[in-house]
């Protein structure tokens, strides 16, 4: 059936916290995203050595972190002793990758809502889908309700699940039946459909340069939401939400203002 329910989230979300203005994933740059009036983030979570959940985009360090090392390699200890800082700027140098549970308390004294990515290490997905989905339903207890993961029974504080990994959704669904989840996805597969039914999602999350009007209708039509990623000039920011786009992440957070 066509769409019915308007997004109920924040409709621009600053990625990984604080886009390109600090060191991603960190609480430094958590606060630097609030700084610049954004209200919602999207992040990542995967598990350590030692199955503790910590923010983290890539797999294996290099990028970020001066190490040849990967996450599953490490315990949550060893990993939040490593430099996720020095990448950006000296003047971040020495801040640490920041564990799951310090951002989801410091998102809800800051009333921040959390478009959780969960990122597994191959061969983890399901197991990092029901961590994840544990965790969050613990720190989400008060506010999860019964049919919270349908359109209309959806509890705005309360975050939503995305994953490029169908197995990771399983898990979290499978743990976390009523916290709303979304399939991300880059190049559409050809049962994209299917696979939005089987995991129960509200949402498509998509990449923005790959959207049509017409798949963007058509997902409309299915019922679901379509969330793009990663919109960083404002023309285009425009453009998405001429077309009807719900909602979106971007890097520049010095460009495009948060749109509740």
């Amino acid at each position: 059936m066509p769409i019915q329910t308007q997004w109920p989230f924040a409709k621009i979300v600053a990625h990984r916290g604080a886009g390109t203005m600090a060191p991603e994933n960190t609480l430094a740059g958590f606060r630097v995203g609030l700084q610049h009036g954004y209200h919602a983030f999207e992040t990542d979570a995967m598990l350590t050595k030692d199955g503790q959940a910590i923010l983290m985009h890539d797999p294996r360090f290099g990028r970020i972190i001066r190490d040849t090392r990967s996450v599953p390699e490490l315990t949550f200890a060893e990993i939040r002793n490593l430099d996720a800082g020095s990448w950006y700027s000296p003047f971040y140098a020495g801040e640490p990758p920041m564990g799951f549970e310090t951002a989801v308390h410091w998102c809800q004294a800051n009333r921040v809502w959390l478009n959780i990515e969960i990122k597994p290490g191959l061969g983890d997905e399901l197991e990092t889908g029901r961590e994840v989905g544990r965790l969050t339903s613990r720190y989400y207890q008060d506010l999860i309700r019964d049919g919270g993961a349908t359109q209309q029974g959806i509890v705005p504080s309360v975050p939503l699940f995305s994953s490029f990994k169908v197995d990771a959704l399983r898990g979290a669904k499978e743990t976390a039946p009523n916290i709303p989840r979304g399939l991300l996805v880059d190049e559409m597969p050809e049962n994209w459909r299917e696979l939005l039914a089987e995991l129960d999602c509200v949402a498509l999350h998509c990449n923005h340069k790959r959207l049509t009007q017409e798949l963007l209708d058509e997902v409309h039509e299915l019922g679901y939401w379509v969330f793009c990623y990663t919109v960083n000039d404002p023309k285009r920011v425009n453009e998405l939400l001429r077309m009807g786009v719900d909602a979106m992440c971007t890097d520049r957070l010095d460009l495009v203002r948060p749109i509740v």
